[in-house]
């Protein structure tokens, strides 16, 4: 990492929210473990309508030196897709 960013590696940060028909299921952790657990419990033929994702690597110093929390995300209506995105997103 560069002089400017912090030196020590930032802990990933985990939203995951679930439109269903019983409404919007919302889990947040910084644990890739409860994570990995929580997308393979997401039963996609029982009214799953999409999903969202969003990573977070935490804050660091941009382009134009601000401040910025980077980040992945996106919604997702079918499992493929998702899975793919996620296994993206976890890329180091």
């Amino acid at each position: 990492m560069g002089k400017n960013n912090q030196s020590k590696r930032q802990k990933r940060n985990f939203t995951l929210k679930v439109y269903g028909a019983q409404g919007i299921q919302r889990y947040e952790t910084s644990s890739l473990r409860r994570f990995l657990n929580q997308t393979r419990t997401i039963n996609w033929q029982n009214g799953v309508k999409k999903v969202y994702v969003r990573v977070s690597y935490g804050k660091f110093i941009d382009q134009s030196g601000k401040l910025t929390t980077f980040f992945n995300d996106g919604e997702y209506d079918n499992q493929q897709d998702f899975e793919l995105t996620v296994g993206a997103f976890l890329e180091e």
